[in-house]
């Protein structure tokens, strides 16, 4: 089969590999339908996430299955699915504290070795563990395009409000109008925030949020947090989300708050400061770490409900076999990228 491989970090080539097969009888193999590219795949590709090259890269997915372990009781072959980047056991301590994103027996698809060795989703087929623990079957009526972004980028979206506590009538800000930054956008309805500020460098991304909902958007170059200031009669925001894995940013987060506000970290990136003398007397809170990914169910009923979405993230559409050139696109920005649908 075809998959995308990080041959040695810096290097990618669209190879013939292995097809995954059954190992455990709690796996399943899907067919991939749908698979995309993600920041995180360039961090890996250069370094910036730790990994033991080479290995198939990816982890977002929709697909179908194509056969089931013996132990697998939910799923049969043909079962429409999609899943976590990250899939967990359900079982070892972590998970039953609630910290699935730090399962003791589960891993990162497409992160190599170091993650699990667990299948990369941007080749035709992939191995998923624990399917009756993390597999959901994906209703007719939500189409490939809806049902992948709830594995990670809209998980990761909504956690970013989630853990930052967001309420009814709070002023969020949003640092970063990438794809996590977009869904944080549609998760803020969600939640009820009042106010939705975005902020980035890309004219075009902002607009794009402002389409999705975003109240009041800023250009990362201006006086970002006098501009905030004012949007929100000189108290701040609420929450804001660093979702853009910026110094400069995480910066501006903090020192936009209200009294008591949170900034919810889902970017990863380079090291940051904290403003700690106008942070501390304001009772700031930081909360940071990887995305939730337990709320997929309930994210994938309020899409199948019309409450999210997300379709303005989807920008460009190739096959497998031009994912090399989506890779450059993607990491160069060019033609206004966003998000890649990459069908097999």
């Amino acid at each position: 089969m075809k998959g995308l491989v990080l041959t040695e970090l810096g290097k990618i080539e669209l190879q013939e590999v292995e097809k995954p097969r059954i190992i455990n009888d709690t796996d399943v193999i899907i067919k991939i339908t749908l698979t995309t590219i993600c920041g995180s795949d360039i961090h890996l590709m250069h370094g910036q996430i730790p990994s033991k090259p080479p290995f198939v890269l990816g982890h977002e997915y929709a697909g179908v299955i194509e056969e089931v372990g013996k132990a697998v009781k939910k799923f049969k072959p043909g079962d429409r699915v999609a899943g976590p980047a990250a899939p967990y056991c359900g079982q070892c301590e972590n998970c039953l504290k609630g910290n699935i994103q730090q399962c003791l027996t589960g891993g990162i698809h497409g992160s190599g070795p170091t993650a699990g060795n667990l299948s990369g989703t941007q080749s035709e087929y992939i191995r998923v563990p624990f399917a009756d623990v993390v597999l959901l079957k994906v209703p007719d009526h939500i189409n490939d395009e809806q049902a992948i972004f709830i594995g990670d980028v809209l998980s990761t979206g909504f956690y970013a409000l989630d853990a930052a506590g967001t309420r009814p009538g709070d002023k969020v800000v949003i640092f970063g109008a990438g794809p996590v930054g977009l869904a944080a956008v549609e998760s803020a309805k969600l939640f009820g925030a009042a106010q939705i500020i975005v902020v980035d460098y890309n004219q075009f991304r902002l607009d794009v949020a402002r389409k999705m909902g975003a109240t009041s958007i800023i250009r990362a170059e201006e006086d970002v947090v006098g501009t905030i200031l004012k949007l929100t009669d000189g108290r701040g925001a609420n929450v804001a989300v660093e979702a853009a894995g910026d110094a400069k940013a995480f910066h501006e987060a903090a020192l936009c708050l209200d009294v008591g506000g949170c900034v919810s970290v889902v970017g990863i990136g380079e090291e940051m400061k904290i403003p700690l003398p106008q942070a501390f007397v304001k009772n700031i809170t930081v909360k940071m770490g990887l995305g939730y990914l337990g709320n997929m169910k309930k994210l994938l009923k309020l899409y199948g409900n019309g409450q999210i979405n997300l379709e303005p993230l989807f920008t460009h559409r190739m096959k497998l076999d031009d994912i090399e050139e989506g890779y450059r696109l993607f990491e160069k920005r060019e033609d206004n990228v966003i998000k890649i649908a990459i069908t097999i």
